[in-house]
């Protein structure tokens, strides 16, 4: 199988109401050799106001993000789309991927009315090379280590991560060259541990996953809640009952007997504590996972290996402790409200229906002419919406008065949204808050200008949607 390293830069880091700006891949073979590569920018979409942190962060500036030469967001994606199916089926690497990139890749392919799941479906699998990183440096300290922050402790950033491990680093926050970076991370670990390689790559692949954890009595797993990672020593007690892709594990660290003791409610609330005694693994999400054997009497403390095999049988013939964890563990899962919002809606209803997908690719073929048509045909309404909307950002003659006015309108709206209305989208008054803060941060020369123009830049957009308004 090849290998598909990719990034994206993007606007900001809300998903669904930012936008990618950048993305890079390269391809390589089994050896992770580059065998092809690409990168590809667009400007803004008509209604994304860009963060000014992401922004600074970046380098990019607003001629450049409203450069007319540059292809739109949706010619971009069509570009994207036709490399990616031509690289498939692959493994698709990134670093932090799993939370970021991927959610932003997929939104782009849905919003731009495709199949959004290419990087695991058809062949194809997922990894995270942050977890490799995690793992590595946990197993193989010899051979990767964490980089350290100003306080001395462990981090996992790309750019510092590579500099801790002797790889150069010409540029960061540059699709290109943080994939070249992602990439020669891997081929570090891949050389000096091979055996850790080899465990990322074979838990890439949710059927490895599931094996895994439902031969093994007891395993390690590795998760991050918000900035803090962790590793706990665990046995696999059940799954959720509808979904198949999520597995529970117990913690072999805390108490069994106070969880024996209570009651539902007491369970649940201990349930979505920090320290959650109950680990979620999802064996579609490429897991940081490793045996007991593989780890050091470090990650085992306070217990040996005998004494966390015990532990564990212990626990699993409790069947009527197992049951009630399960249970518990279910009804707590969060429970999200359908969202109005057309960006919130690719988890909400699923795949598309089969005439819905046949429309989409009549839609990418036809001409912009034709599109109109086409739109009004889908069965979604989530389709019939994002389609129309494609047709508005490109050619909104071809469209009626009415959506046309409306549309515009929205706009508007949104640009012009209140702060302390929060919501979900960036709108004008929250980009020229963080503007101000941010110049007031003490920055140079070069990103005072930069923003500055975008002050500008925000200013008069902000003129154009009152104007709209009245």
């Amino acid at each position: 199988m090849s290998f598909v390293v990719y990034d994206v830069e993007t606007t900001g880091l809300t998903k669904g109401f930012d936008q990618i700006v950048q993305f890079a891949a390269l391809r390589t073979d089994d050896d992770l050799t580059v065998v092809d590569q690409v990168r590809f920018s667009c400007r803004l979409m008509p209604h994304i106001i860009p963060s000014p942190e992401a922004m600074h962060v970046t380098g990019l500036g607003i001629d450049e993000l409203t450069d007319p030469s540059l292809p739109s967001h949706y010619e971009m994606v069509m570009q994207i789309r036709r490399v990616l199916e031509s690289w498939c089926p692959a493994l698709f690497l990134g670093f932090n991927s799993l939370s970021f990139d991927e959610e932003f890749l997929r939104q782009a392919f849905y919003q731009c009315l495709y199949g959004p799941y290419l990087t695991n479906t058809q062949g194809s699998a997922r990894a995270d090379v942050l977890n490799l990183c995690r793992v590595a440096a946990a197993l193989r300290p010899d051979v990767l280590r964490a980089a350290a922050d100003d306080q001395g402790q462990p981090i996992f950033k790309l750019k510092p991560l590579a500099e801790a491990n002797g790889i150069g680093v010409p540029l960061s926050h540059e699709a290109l060259a943080d994939v070249a970076t992602t990439l020669a991370l891997c081929q570090h670990v891949k050389g000096s541990a091979p055996e850790v390689w080899s465990q990322f790559l074979r838990f890439s692949q949710k059927a490895s996953v599931e094996a895994f954890i439902t031969g093994e009595d007891a395993f390690l797993v590795s998760e991050t809640i918000g900035n803090q990672h962790r590793t706990r020593v665990v046995t696999r007690i059940g799954c959720h009952s509808e979904q198949s892709i999520r597995h529970y594990c117990l913690d072999l660290g805390a108490d069994v007997a106070s969880l024996r003791a209570m009651t539902d409610e007491e369970l649940a609330r201990a349930l979505k504590e920090r320290g959650r005694p109950v680990v979620t693994v999802r064996t579609n999400a490429a897991p940081t996972l490793w045996a007991l054997y593989e780890a050091t009497p470090a990650h085992l403390a306070p217990f040996d290996e005998s004494e966390v095999l015990k532990g564990a049988a212990a626990v699993r013939e409790d069947k009527e402790l197992v049951e009630k964890l399960c249970r518990v563990a279910q009804s707590t899962e969060p429970v999200y409200p359908p969202s109005p919002h057309v960006e919130e809606q690719l988890y909400e209803r699923g795949f598309p229906p089969p005439q819905d997908e046949s429309l989409m690719r009549r839609f990418h073929a036809a001409s912009w002419e034709e599109r109109p048509m086409l739109a009004r045909q889908f069965e979604d309404d989530r389709y019939r919406r994002l389609s129309h909307r494609l047709i508005f950002f490109h050619h909104p003659e071809l469209l009626g008065d009415e959506y046309r006015r409306g549309a515009a309108a929205e706009l508007s709206r949104r640009f012009t949204t209140p702060l302390d209305a929060k919501p979900r989208w960036r709108s004008i008054p929250a980009a020229q808050r963080e503007l101000k803060t941010l110049i007031e941060s003490g920055i140079n020369d070069d990103a005072r200008a930069r923003l500055s123009r975008y002050a500008a830049y925000l200013d008069r957009r902000w003129l154009e949607a009152q104007m709209q308004n009245t």
